[in-house]
């Protein structure tokens, strides 16, 4: 048990490891773009081939290109969606509704998180890096699911990859959401946005109040994140200017917990913004809902029960810790 754990931290631990996963998503997206290119039907096709295969080159190749070709891309991915090349029309799926999968159709779901959190576990059992452990656990769960899928549709691969590649479609370059803003939040940390924040505050909240500390910390994730939209652009910023430098090393408090904690406050702001388009704007688009703002205006009020929540959580920590 304790040999085949180590070897299991080994294997996580590899550079290549990473290399596999983002190579598979890389040539997925190579075959969207040879589905596209073969559709004769398709109106302007050529500029979503591009697209498609650009994506799959940065996602497969990226870490091993230089850091200027890589941008160079990403410019050229939002040169071709800002020309309109990456349109998604709809077209239906022969045999894709022929069986009820019925209970069957959670299979896959659950096959994912089930195979993330088992890995995640296992990493941190034998004493390896669980966040890596969590990734590799994720880009495995999700080739095992599409084996579940296709045993509980009961419909060949083809069709996988057909539906794969009309919803990926459809979401198109909304994709890029996440990574783009997470490198946002880069960008604002490296100019120096944290330490005017944490100046800001400094001057508002008593020091030694870990009270207005820590609710200056999770309202600040609340309002960056609503005004960039991701909670992940947020992160970097808010918790190097406020979290680590108020609310952690003044009152040594577990920096995981309060992260945590600090990353959900920040999910709020996602629940109640347009920015958050992937999020809130996509479903629109996808079921076709006459109102633009409809997610929002169901989502809004969950945000404002859970905001507090989280000073009900972090003061029971601190009380009982």
């Amino acid at each position: 048990m304790a040999e085949g754990l180590s070897r299991l931290a080994r294997v996580i631990a590899h550079p290549a490891t990473f290399d596999v996963a983002f190579a598979l998503i890389g040539g997925l997206l190579w075959s969207y773009a040879i589905r596209i290119a073969l559709d004769r039907c398709r109106v302007r096709r050529w500029p979503a081939v591009a697209y498609w295969f650009t994506l799959g080159v940065l996602f497969g190749c990226g870490a091993w290109l230089p850091y200027w070709i890589d941008g160079v891309l990403v410019v050229g991915l939002v040169g071709i969606e800002a020309a309109g090349g990456v349109r998604w029309q709809a077209t239906p799926l022969p045999g894709t509704h022929s069986a009820e999968p019925g209970s069957r159709a959670l299979w896959p779901v659950l096959t994912i998180p089930a195979i993330t959190f088992g890995v995640a576990g296992l990493t941190a059992l034998a004493g390896g890096d669980v966040g890596r452990g969590a990734v590799i656990g994720l880009a495995l769960g999700g080739v095992v699911a599409v084996g579940v899928a296709l045993v509980a549709g009961r419909f060949p691969l083809s069709t996988a990859l057909d539906a794969g590649c009309e919803l990926t479609e459809a979401i198109g370059p909304l994709h890029l959401l996440p990574q783009l803003l997470a490198s946002l939040g880069l960008l604002f940390t490296a100019a120096g946005v944290g330490a005017l924040l944490s100046d800001a505050v400094g001057r508002v909240v008593p020091a030694g109040n870990v009270w207005g500390a820590a609710a200056a910390y999770f309202l600040g994730m609340t309002l960056f994140t609503a005004l960039v939209g991701n909670s992940f652009a947020a992160f970097s910023v808010i918790t190097t200017g406020i979290g680590i430098p108020l609310v952690i090393a003044p009152f040594g408090l577990d920096p995981a917990l309060v992260a945590i904690l600090g990353l959900t406050a920040g999910s709020c702001g996602t629940l109640c913004t347009p920015m958050a388009a992937n999020f809130n704007l996509l479903p629109v688009g996808l079921y076709g809902l006459a109102d633009n703002y409809a997610v929002l205006r169901m989502q809004w009020r969950l945000a404002v029960i859970l905001w507090p929540a989280h000073l009900l959580v972090f003061g029971l920590y601190v009380l009982h810790r």
